[in-house]
């Protein structure tokens, strides 16, 4: 294993860590999709490049994108 990885791995697990630790939902959003763009560069560390493509398309960016639109839409409707 080299270092690289080992470093990659420790990443997405403090980043992941931060995400559980987070409290506000929109800092939540946006650590969670760090933690998307880390695993998908541990994902493209181990040589799985189409794993780490989904990964930056799903959880980098259409969750994260997702949740923005649901609170947009949730503070919409109490006002």
């Amino acid at each position: 294993m080299t270092l690289a990885r080992i470093l990659a791995v420790l990443l997405a697990g403090v980043v992941g860590t931060a995400v559980v630790m987070t409290r506000d939902i929109v800092h939540q959003a946006l650590v969670f999709g760090l933690f998307g763009l880390v695993l998908a560069l541990v994902f493209l560390l181990y040589q799985a490049p189409d794993a780490a493509l989904a990964q930056v398309v799903v959880s980098g960016l259409v969750v994260p994108l997702l949740i923005f639109v649901t609170l947009a839409e949730l503070r919409g409707r109490s006002e």
